[in-house]
């Protein structure tokens, strides 16, 4: 179970350093552990979790004060939010128009009226007479909205009410589907214009998106600046989900056996010589000198075909798998940010996996494909396709997958294995905080049948649950290594990449505050072998039928199948543990933390997409028709809301263990000097990343260590 600081101190110990009765001791309270964590598989197919909320990992007092504070304001923007939509259909169900014909014509027979002009007075009174007659069903619209009133305050009632029982995930289990009536074919949903989306940010500040500066560089088209292709190209390395960017490689490469072959490529999106001239507006650059000079760059959303989307109150949506196309432009072209190093140059979309000049044409800025793109706005519907697909991946992989999904199963098996006095333990459990509590809370209704991701993401539950499955399947420890990652993918030679510099200047930082920690008890490699206690839990973390992970090669193998793992390298074991801060502090805040500046503004990131990839025979004729592909205005407040809410709450600050200064967390006097170390290094880097900012074109705040809690606690 969880510790505070009001534990009594107990120096922490391996347990070959304890005495027969202390270790009897811990062998009794971990055997009582295995009674309160354990494993469940069977909602996930091979993705472990804990199989209940063990006594001890519920949320504290001081936790919901903390999300109190969040959802509050939260809650004022979403009933002000349902309050516009409710007001703004009671103006237009009032008969204004039918009650004004009523007044005129009146006031005109009573003016007029005379036995002299019967003609006339009759062809007023039939007037008369029909405006009338269009009364009574404009009223009778009218005597609904007290009903609907009703429900909305009644549905809102019962959110906090749940909220206050069940904690900060209850307000995520309901939208406003179940709190505005849908009768008679009444929609206060559907958009008017793209402004009502803006529209519904009342009371919450505006996010980072909608808050950008007009520039003197940027285009003056009309559009605002996070609509613009210097936003869409930066959002790949400093955006909400910078995972999927792959390197273009002429050749299969064993140094990075992610990238991407260009022949591979264009087998299945035939881009040419010829089209990346016309974009990039240089007639002597080629594709094979694009990527030698490793300038071309793609983000292939292949996980997406064949999955199934999913209706939402009967409302159909659709899906796509993307493919986009960048150029690492050195020289900015107009309409971009004059950065010395260079900038991201989106260059091509294909909405599908399979190229077909009609139903799966190439889609460019310039229209130079083949499209029927004159007025460029099929191309922002394909930037929206491709950034809804990306925000489809982040919820449910790069998000969930990979750092709540993985970091549970750890949790577990460390509190199975691990003597609470264990100095392993002792380091990890401010890092595994509130994180089987929050994702016990997301089961029951983040990822539920009806829950948000089956509101607030498009495919249906069955394909976003397979997609995480199959992505567990494929994760490999040592891939994700952040020092191996980023070269493993092709993107290490990028002049410019936010959130792997940022990353890759906290984790030295990391490793060396956890090489500092783990020296103090362990002075050689054969200090593991006789730790039986940590031979357990490498056990647990590698057992399929446990926590399952796969990748890591600094292990040996035993011969024995019972347990065929051991770990006999404090070097490895230092970067094993480092990798588990990295991946619950700053992995999951790059990812959690920008979802509300980022993922919140609809036209251009949803989740959903409600018509059709557009062919080559679309037609969209003005930009308000592109709302045709964008979320219901209550999806779109549901969506933000949930971001909100996610992105707002932060329990403590990373590296910084406790809370009152006057009681250190670790009591240990050998270990202080390595969190003062640790804290200052993130103090210095933290003046980097600003410095870093104030160069930037958007500032990447989501690696700021001051912005990153120890653990995954929401």
């Amino acid at each position: 179970m969880l510790t505070t600081n009001a534990t009594p101190a107990q120096q922490p110990t391996l347990p070959q350093q304890d005495d027969a009765a202390a270790r009897k001791q811990r062998a009794f309270d971990l055997s009582l552990a295995r009674t309160n964590y354990n494993y469940m598989l069977s909602y996930l197919d091979g993705v472990p979790i804990s199989a209940d909320l063990p006594k001890g990992e519920e949320f504290t007092p001081a936790y919901e004060m903390k999300v109190f504070e969040v959802f509050e304001l939260l809650a004022d923007n979403f009933k002000n939010a349902v309050m516009l939509l409710l007001r703004r259909q009671l103006e237009s169900d009032l008969p204004t128009e039918t009650l004004q014909r009523v007044k005129q014509t009146y006031e005109q027979l009573k003016q007029d009226f005379s036995l002299l002009h019967l003609k006339r007075e009759a062809q007023e009174f039939d007037a008369f007479l029909k405006a009338l007659s269009e009364l009574p069903e404009a009223l009778e619209k009218v005597m609904r909205l007290p009903a609907d009133l009703l429900k909305m305050a009644t549905g809102l009632q019962k959110v906090f009410e749940d909220f206050k029982k069940d904690g900060p995930t209850a307000f995520l289990k309901s939208t406003l589907f179940d709190m505005l009536a849908q009768t008679h074919g009444r929609n206060y949903l559907l958009a008017q214009s793209l402004d009502d989306y803006e529209a519904l940010f009342i009371n919450l500040p505006k996010p980072l998106m909608l808050s950008i500066d007009e520039q003197p560089w940027m285009p003056q088209d009309g559009q605002k600046p996070c609509e613009q292709d210097w936003y869409f190209g930066l959002m790949q390395t400093a955006g909400y989900n910078t995972t999927l960017l792959r390197g273009l490689v002429l050749e299969p490469s064993r140094t990075a056996p992610q990238a991407v072959v260009l022949s591979e490529l264009q087998r299945k999106m035939p881009i040419s010589d010829a089209l990346l001239q016309k974009v990039v507006g240089d007639p002597t650059l080629t594709l094979v000198d694009a990527v030698r000079k490793n300038r071309l760059y793609v983000c292939d959303y292949a996980m997406l075909e064949g999955a199934k989307p999913d209706e939402l109150q009967g409302v159909p949506r659709y899906l796509a798998a993307p493919i986009a196309l960048f150029y690492w432009n050195p020289q900015p072209p107009a309409g971009y940010p004059p950065q010395a190093e260079g900038v991201m140059q989106p260059i091509a979309i294909q909405l599908l996996q399979a190229h077909d000049p009609e139903t799966a044409p190439i889609f460019t800025p310039n229209d130079c494909a083949g499209a029927q793109d004159p007025n460029g706005l099929k191309w922002r519907v394909a930037k929206f396709i491709v950034g809804a697909v990306q925000a489809i991946q982040h919820e449910s992989v790069a998000h969930l997958g990979e750092t709540h999904l993985m970091i549970e199963p750890m949790a577990v098996a460390a509190h199975r294995q691990l003597a609470l006095t264990h100095p392993l333990m002792k380091l990890l459990i401010p890092h595994f905080r509130f994180t089987i509590n929050i994702n016990d809370s997301a089961l029951h209704s983040l990822i539920a049948p009806g829950g948000v991701v089956a509101t607030n993401v498009g495919p249906a539950i069955e394909s976003t649950l397979e997609m995480v499955r199959l992505a567990h399947e494929a994760w490999r420890w040592d891939d994700n290594h952040p020092e191996r990652l980023f070269k493993l993918r092709g993107v290490d030679h990028l002049p410019d990449f936010a959130f792997r510099d940022d990353a890759l200047l906290l984790w030295p930082a990391i490793h060396k505050f956890v090489s500092g920690y783990l020296r103090i008890y362990y002075q050689c490699d054969a200090d593991l072998l006789e730790d039986s206690e940590l031979q357990g839990w490498i056990h647990e973390l590698t057992a399929p039928q446990y926590g399952g992970l796969q990748g890591l090669g600094g292990l040996t193998a035993t011969g024995d199948p019972q347990r065929p793992w051991r770990i006999d390298s404090l070097d490895y074991l230092i970067d094993m543990v480092a990798q588990i801060l990295y991946i619950a502090g700053p992995q999951h805040a790059a990812v959690n933390y920008a979802q509300y500046p980022m993922m919140s503004y609809m036209p251009v990131v949803a989740g959903t997409i409600y018509a059709p990839p557009p062919t080559r025979s679309t037609v969209i004729q003005t930009k308000e028709d592109c709302k045709l592909w964008f979320p219901p205005l209550d999806v779109g407040l549901y969506t933000f809301s949930f971001e909100y809410l996610l992105s707002g709450v932060q329990f403590d600050r990373f590296g910084h263990y406790e809370h009152n200064p006057r009681v250190p967390y670790f009591q240990d006097e050998r270990v202080q000097p390595c969190v003062a170390e640790f804290q200052d290094a993130l103090a210095l880097a933290e003046i980097e990343i600003r410095r870093r900012n104030r160069l930037r074109p958007l500032p990447y705040l989501y690696l700021l260590p001051s912005h990153i809690p120890n653990s995954i606690s929401i």
